[in-house]
């Protein structure tokens, strides 16, 4: 469902008080993209803005223009507008945000309504939908550092464009951005290409822990906080580490398991090709996201996590093999 672009503009041309941009916990490129390229335009427009959000900027986004103007929640501030970027709510920001007002702008299905939220699920990314409605309100306010950040939401949403939620809508948005004065290359590069030897020694002890399942079509990974603590990374350094198990030839379920601090949690990142929902599968464990890239939290041992998942995989790959076979 997409709701209507025009209400959220007008919303935010009267508004002259305070707005605060943010963005879920454990931020990505479309998150950081979108809510950075909203400040900037917004700025010019003469409105009173703040980013903030609750973890720091991972590593491989700290190039994007206003990257420093971020700020960490909870803020001791109230803002007349709160606009959350790249979430189903406020929920997705995992700190307190004190706001007269919420809107949405996401591409995630399901989550809160609020009167101007501008959301698709078909969008292939949030920062997709924030070029549309700033190209809709004033295209000639895109700069350069505009462009930038809306292109990393793009390219890092859609696979660098691999992915099955690109369409020749979105080679469009990426052609206008270029034009506009993003670099390809150069972003790419500062994405892609800028790996610490320590985050190459975490891939490493990661990879060792591939297993395969259910005729290799289910593959997992594991990332201990042991592994975080003695090569000295982060957390969000494992960013796209689950595409390796992903990669496989013949996996249509990819998952990966990072360890967070109090061992006991796990956050869960599932991966499909376009056949098995792996959304649902996250929903099991009231988690959520897209058909092909979702995510969920679950508290237990190691060995009965994965279990868990393994088996809701193969009860949805099951499903998808009885639907596909009844066509």
């Amino acid at each position: 469902m997409e709701i209507e672009v025009v209400p959220i503009i007008e919303r935010l041309k009267v508004e002259n008080g305070k707005i605060l941009l943010t963005t879920h916990e454990n931020p990505d490129g479309d998150g950081i993209g979108g809510m950075l390229a909203l400040y900037k335009f917004l700025k010019k427009k003469g409105k009173n803005v703040t980013c903030a959000m609750k973890d720091d900027v991972p590593y491989i986004y700290n190039f994007l223009p206003n990257v420093d103007k971020i700020k960490k929640l909870p803020l001791d501030e109230v803002f007349d507008l709160a606009i959350v970027v790249d979430a189903v709510g406020l929920h997705r920001v995992k700190a307190p945000v004190n706001a007269r007002e919420v809107i949405r702008i996401d591409h995630h299905i399901g989550g809160e309504f609020n009167g101007c939220d501008f959301i698709d699920p078909n969008a292939p990314s949030t920062t997709y939908l924030v070029c549309k409605l700033l190209r809709i309100w004033d295209e000639s306010s895109i700069d350069k550092d505009i462009a930038t950040c809306i292109y990393t939401g793009l390219i890092t949403d859609t696979g660098s464009f691999r992915y099955n939620n690109v369409d020749k809508n979105t080679f469009e948005v990426a052609k206008f951005l270029v034009e506009k004065g993003a670099d390809p290359f150069y972003i790419s590069t500062m994405i892609f290409e800028r790996n610490k030897p320590n985050v190459i020694q975490l891939l490493t002890k990661t990879l060792s822990t591939l297993e395969l399942y259910y005729d290799g079509k289910i593959a997992s990974l594991v990332v201990k906080r042991d592994f975080i603590e003695t090569t000295g990374t982060d957390e969000e350094d494992t960013e796209g580490f689950v595409n390796y198990a992903r990669s496989i030839e013949g996996v249509e379920v990819a998952f990966i398991m990072i360890q967070k601090p109090d061992r006991k949690t796990w956050r869960v990142s599932l991966r499909g090709k376009g056949k098995v929902p792996v959304r649902d599968i996250a929903k099991e464990f009231d988690g959520g996201g897209h058909r092909d890239a979702a995510g969920c939290r679950v508290i237990g041992e190691e060995s009965e996590v994965k279990r868990k998942i393994v088996e809701t995989a193969i009860k949805y790959i099951n499903q998808y093999e009885t639907e596909k076979a009844l066509v």
